[in-house]
């Protein structure tokens, strides 16, 4: 019996980077340049454009209702495949909105709309497949299979926007955009359907009400000290991130094709990083790991962008590309990862349903903020060293300051034989990391 479910996970793991490489096409396709191109097309405001990737974060509030549901059902399977197929569904009427009659002016609230309505559904889907994957992957493999499977699927989304870009900057808007998104929505069906070769282990008992998956959580101290971190990375982060492709594309000039090819850079550079990092994190923990990677993204991310414009040299967007998946590469899969060491199992979905919504909430606060905070800043008119300098490189100046300093809020986090940041940096010196005696190598 043991040897059978092992070989059911086995089989599992290796579907899911199936599934998660056609999903991240889909999910390429239906947000970063894609959709701010098309939101650009659409003549949306800076206010749209900070909705547009805020809302998503807005929509993880419903996220304590996949616990819920999952309890009363007892199973994840076909109620994860449900959400999917809604929230990707939905992108129907994006494909086809110039024939749907709407007033142009109103087409960008209606796009907003709908990305939210989506999202709603894809974050019950993502507490839902969070919690399923946190049972099947064996706890010692987490931090190497999440990295590998992080950098894979970015891989493949890679070769997603180098396929993209091609065809938009070739083709005519607004029906460029509607071909991808109907692809796109044919590939979602792919990966909805590869949920139903997943292995299922049974759902454990966990609170019994909706109440109670929102009130067991946050009366843990423990859990509580990781959402303190999770609101305010969250917060920081979405000040500026809704801006970065706009100011790719309106700032900087870049075709679709230049941002493809800094994609590209990133999850080809990020197929290998996520993966040390992910072995990094099995030995040495997840919150040295979260550190280091939230203080690049804070310090050496932002400068990237900003030294790209004040320079005029587009090859600071190359760097910046390496720098963006060694950044996130550690980030996800330690901050996916310390979720679960911070979630008993037996009430898992309930936790991370929680801190779903609570970061969400945090993120949607931070691009509200956004959109009119750099409202605000493109009216200053200022120079540094007699370069302009734009209310954009301030905007990343402010979110790259909070971000740096996340850190802190990391050092009470719990999570068993961490080792402290400082001692993961020396043991990572050149000449000691390449002899590192990896455990499970």
């Amino acid at each position: 019996m043991l040897d059978t479910v092992h070989r059911a996970i086995q089989r599992t793991m290796r579907i899911s980077l199936l599934e998660g490489s056609v999903t991240q096409i889909f999910l390429n396709w239906t947000t970063g340049s894609v959709l701010v191109g098309y939101m650009v097309y659409l003549h949306s405001s800076p206010i749209d454009l900070a909705l547009i990737s805020s809302v998503p974060l807005l929509a993880q509030m419903v996220s304590p209702l996949a616990g819920w549901w999952a309890g009363l059902l007892g199973r994840r399977k076909g109620l994860t495949a449900l959400t999917a197929v809604i929230g990707r569904g939905v992108w129907v009427l994006a494909a086809t909105l110039p024939q749907l009659g709407i007033p142009p002016h109103l087409e960008p609230a209606f796009m907003v709309l709908l990305v939210l309505v989506s999202s709603l559904f894809q974050s019950l889907t993502g507490v839902l497949w969070t919690s399923w994957m946190g049972d099947v992957v064996p706890g010692e493999q987490r931090g190497r299979y999440f990295g590998f499977r992080t950098g894979w699927t970015n891989l493949v989304g890679m070769l997603g926007n180098l396929a993209a870009g091609k065809y938009l900057d070739h083709h005519v808007a607004p029906m460029s955009f509607q071909v991808l998104l109907w692809i796109s929505v044919g590939i979602a069906a792919v990966g909805i359907g590869l949920y139903f070769l997943h292995y299922e282990p049974p759902v454990r008992t966990g609170p019994t009400s909706l109440a109670k998956n929102l009130s067991v959580p946050l009366a843990d101290p423990d859990f509580r000290v990781f959402l303190r971190f999770a609101v305010f990375w969250q917060l920081a982060v979405m000040t500026g991130s809704p801006f970065v492709y706009p100011y790719f594309l309106t700032q900087l000039k870049l075709s679709y094709e230049d941002i493809a090819i800094w994609s590209a850079i990133s999850a080809s550079w990020g197929l290998l990083v996520t993966w040390l990092w992910g072995r990094v994190a099995d030995r040495f923990g997840n919150k040295a790991v979260l550190a280091i990677g939230s203080f690049l993204a804070g310090t050496a991310l932002p400068l990237s962008w900003v030294l790209a414009g004040l320079s005029g040299n587009i090859g600071w967007i190359w760097v910046a590309g390496v720098l963006d998946s060694t950044c996130w590469g550690a980030i996800n899969p330690a901050i996916f990862n310390l979720a679960l060491v911070n979630s008993p199992r037996e009430d898992r979905m309930a936790y991370v349903g929680v801190y779903s919504l609570t970061s969400g909430l945090a993120g949607f606060l931070g691009g509200l903020i956004s959109g009119p905070l750099l409202s605000v800043l493109l009216r200053a008119h200022l120079t540094l060293l007699g370069i302009p300098w734009t209310g954009y490189y301030s905007l990343f100046a402010i979110s790259g300051l909070l971000r740096s300093q996340a850190w802190r809020l990391l050092r009470p986090v719990k999570e068993t034989h961490a080792w402290r940041t400082r001692d993961v940096l020396r043991e990572l010196r050149p000449w000691k990391f390449l002899g590192m005696p990896w455990r499970g190598s």
